[in-house]
């Protein structure tokens, strides 16, 4: 009995979180350079700039500017100034309404994709409120870019936001996984609410 009761709790523990995977590909995000170009440092895990880890996500959704944990000293490993945040303009887009991107899905789990870009030459630094002023639209419908079961290179289309043109420009995309089990906000628990295994990856692009 004692071993049936183990074995359930072990089981629940596992349900309650499960892992995804996946990287933004075009543009290539900064911890994914290395793929293309080997003067960039590698970082063999780029699939799983999560935030730090399962857990970490769940204390009050905080997550680094792209994608490391919280707690690590500025600037994280993909920041700008950090180990693989590096600068480099890997793409340059026309001020184009429409623009074609994509992210490789290793492991899905769900969820949806958003994406935002940081206006460097405006603002000079990364944060929450530049990546804030240009959340992009995708015509999937609205901001979010619902992914259901698929998995592989998954492209979506975002809108380039009027006029924004810059020599250096970050590109975010966002991945938060609907799979795992939470209360949503009525109160009731149900499978996608709550906190959720989030990815994030940046990419340093320029709009002419």
């Amino acid at each position: 009995m004692n071993k049936l009761i183990i074995a359930v709790v072990l089981f629940g523990s596992l349900a309650v979180f499960v892992q995804g995977h996946g990287m933004l590909l075009d543009p290539v995000g900064r911890g994914s350079r290395w793929r293309y170009d080997n003067t960039a440092n590698a970082n063999y895990n780029d699939n799983e700039n999560f935030c730090g880890g399962g857990a970490i996500p769940q204390v009050n959704g905080v997550c680094g500017l792209c994608g490391d944990a919280r707690s690590l000293a500025q600037p994280r490993p993909h920041e700008l100034g950090g180990m693989y945040g590096q600068g480099v303009i890997v793409k340059t887009y026309n001020q184009q309404h429409f623009v074609e991107v994509a992210a490789q899905i290793t492991a899905n789990h769900l969820g949806h994709f958003e994406f935002e870009i940081c206006n460097l030459d405006k603002h000079g630094q990364e944060s929450e409120e530049c990546f804030g002023e240009h959340k992009l639209d995708v015509i999937e419908g609205g901001k979010k870019h619902y992914i259901g079961s698929e998995r592989g290179l998954l492209k979506s289309t975002v809108v380039l936001p009027e006029g924004l043109k810059c020599e250096h420009c970050v590109f975010r995309w966002i991945y938060r996984g609907g799979n795992n089990w939470g209360f949503c906000e009525d109160g009731n628990g149900a499978l996608g609410c709550g906190e959720q295994e989030t990815f994030v990856n940046c990419a340093d692009i320029k709009i002419q």
